[in-house]
């Protein structure tokens, strides 16, 4: 039973939005300069854009609202993901120094932190603060890993003995 009602409206909003704009024919010479097109039978069209009537805005309205409320709750899953991929950023880096390769997965952990905290800022999340710090763990982890790579790279390279 909710499936017809459902239906009924969204095709009156459909119908209630697409009549916000009509095609009208133009022979006014003193007409504001309209978008003018030419038809397939050839005759000259002009559309026209027209304010939106009170239940226009009010479906327009309503449909803002769902969509900026499920826009707003990925928001905060990327939030929070982005937190938690800056910790386990940052837990791989530790462990690595003790377990080798594992500092590896340091790197994608902390890009995809960055990416995650980014996309959350962007959609403008309510949770802020998370995304911020899963974009500062992740990008720390990053430059440490960096510098540890820097670091290593000096020892060995100082080192007066060969590694076969």
């Amino acid at each position: 039973m909710r499936l017809p009602f459902k239906f009924l409206f969204l095709l009156s909003l459909t119908v209630l939005l697409t009549s916000a704009v009509c095609i009208e024919k133009t022979s006014s010479p003193l007409a504001p300069a309209p978008i003018e097109g030419i038809s397939n039978s050839g005759a000259v069209h002009s559309t026209k854009a027209h304010k939106l009537n009170f239940f226009q805005r009010w479906a327009l309205r309503i449909l803002m609202k769902k969509y900026k409320s499920a826009h707003g709750v990925n928001a905060d899953k990327l939030a929070s993901t982005s937190l938690l991929l800056g910790i386990f950023s940052w837990g791989f880096l530790l462990l690595g120094l003790a377990v080798p390769f594992v500092i590896l997965l340091s790197i994608p952990t902390g890009i995809a932190a960055m990416i995650t905290g980014g996309s959350a800022v962007r959609n403008k999340t309510s949770q802020m603060g998370k995304a911020r710090m899963g974009k500062g763990l992740g990008l720390g982890a990053l430059i440490t890993f960096a510098l540890l790579l820097i670091i290593a790279a000096i020892i060995i390279a100082s080192a007066d003995f060969i590694i076969i």
